[in-house]
């Protein structure tokens, strides 16, 4: 972003001008029609066709309809929002059911919170085209590649550009994805700012993915390179259409929205995501925070790993030599405080694992060769040094594919740990016994989405 855009956003962001509200706003569009006060706007805004429509959908149900059918080189929306409301909310939930009409439309559906923007009536202020400039905090609902292949992400947004050079991204199991899903975004806190987005498989449904980043006025390691952005403190909150035209497909975007909300009177999760493994920069990084138990001089059994991730871009990956002493491997995070797990009514600790597999017919060809029957475990540890352990069989770390791993945190309760002060995390591999692994063999387990889950 170029220092004059900078400029011009910093001298005309002030004319958007909302009350700062602790109140809530919901539509589901009963009787046919918009029940608060809309505004919509696009970017760019040439061709005049981006469109929203109530649209009646079954038993006397209504819905919104978003849509542009001009391709963007023609002068359609690259992208549209809208806005139930012109209250700033600090922190908020914003929730959406969408995709009602189950298109197949390769295009994105969004959600955005703490947002300001402007209009720029002829495109000599950006420089670009006439249309409206935003920031924010955004949920997208990525139908780009079709429903085949449906994820979710969310970004930072400034002057309608994501400033993230690696933005946070799960994809969602299953095909049959041509249908709605109610999304979720939750900002809450200003320094830092933890932004979580979520994709329930129906209002009040099961979770089905969840993807979240912590924003502070630094330079975050998920940023481009040389940008140090402040966090959005409060904003608009809305609904957020995005095209991906590629070769073949319609142009611009239909999106069906209902049961659109902002909410404030919500208690906020607790800091759900312990480590998703994205803000660490190299191995050296990872090796620094999650620190391995072998004292063998300048060798690191820790590494970050972007080739087997579970989602966004970075997981742990724990290399695992238990032929040798100690005859186990751990890996352990110590906390710079010690932390609250029973906050928001948290009741699980929940990570995703998967270890390595080889059909025996190929283990000869293959670099590091089946995993050996190992139990994986964690420990909790509390301020006072009581530990709590939980543990898989050894045919576990065998698994060629992510595997959920749900620890209640009642039973790390019953063992003495203290929730309220957490200050280790440890992953290990081992019985302290040596294993069956012969020679230099290494075994491989890898760990990502740490994180809490609340009911």
């Amino acid at each position: 972003m170029s220092t004059l855009k900078r400029a011009i956003w910093a001298s005309i962001i002030a004319m958007v001008v909302a009350s700062v509200a602790s109140a809530n706003w919901s539509d589901s569009f009963d009787g046919g029609k918009l029940n608060l006060n809309w505004t919509f706007v696009s970017f760019p805004d040439v061709a005049k066709t981006f469109k929203q429509t109530i649209t009646p959908g079954e038993e006397g149900t209504y819905y919104l309809t978003l849509t542009e059918t001009t391709a963007v080189d023609k002068g359609g929306s690259a992208f549209s929002a809208g806005f139930g409301s012109s209250e700033k909310f600090k922190d908020v939930r914003v929730g959406a059911t969408v995709n009602l009409a189950g298109d197949t439309r390769y295009c994105y559906y969004g959600l955005i919170a703490r947002a300001s923007y402007f209009i720029d009536p002829d495109g000599k202020l950006t420089g670009v085209a006439p249309g409206f400039v935003a920031d924010g905090y955004i949920l997208h609902v990525d139908y780009s590649d079709g429903p085949a292949n449906l994820k979710i992400d969310i970004e930072k947004v400034k002057m309608n550009q994501n400033v993230m050079d690696n933005t946070p991204t799960a994809v969602i199991p299953g095909v049959a994805n041509a249908r709605s899903y109610y999304a979720e975004l939750e900002v809450v806190g200003a320094g830092p700012v933890t932004v979580t987005g979520r994709l329930y498989d129906s209002k009040g449904g099961p979770l089905v993915a969840q993807v979240s980043f912590v924003d502070t006025d630094a330079k975050d390691p998920w940023e481009e390179a040389k940008t140090a952005e402040k966090v959005f403190k409060e904003g608009l909150c809305g609904i957020f259409a995005q095209n991906e035209q590629n070769d073949g497909e319609p142009a611009g975007f239909h999106c069906t929205w209902d049961d659109v909300s902002a909410v404030s009177d919500f208690i906020p999760s607790p800091s759900l995501v312990i480590d998703d493994f994205e803000g660490y920069a190299d191995n050296a990084q990872i090796a620094a925070a999650w620190v391995d138990n072998i004292t063998d001089a300048g060798l690191d059994y820790t590494f970050l790993d972007s080739g087997t991730v579970y989602q966004g871009y970075k997981a742990l990956r724990l290399e695992v030599q238990n032929q040798y002493e100690p005859n186990l491997t751990e890996a352990t995070r110590t906390f710079a405080a010690p932390q609250d797990w029973t906050a928001g009514g948290a009741t699980t600790l929940s990570l995703m694992f998967r270890g390595y597999y080889v059909n025996p017919e190929n283990e000869g060809t293959d670099k590091y060769g089946c995993n050996k029957e190992q139990p994986l475990y964690v420990k909790v540890e509390d301020a006072a040094g009581k530990t709590a352990t939980a543990t898989l069989p050894p045919y576990a770390i065998q698994s060629e594919s992510w595997r959920a791993w749900d620890i209640p945190l009642a039973d790390v309760a019953t063992a003495g740990v203290d929730l309220k002060a957490v200050t280790k995390l440890t992953v290990g591999v081992g019985t302290g016994t040596a294993s069956s692994q012969t020679g230099n063999d290494v075994d491989l387990v890898f760990v990502d989405y740490v994180r809490l889950i609340a009911p």
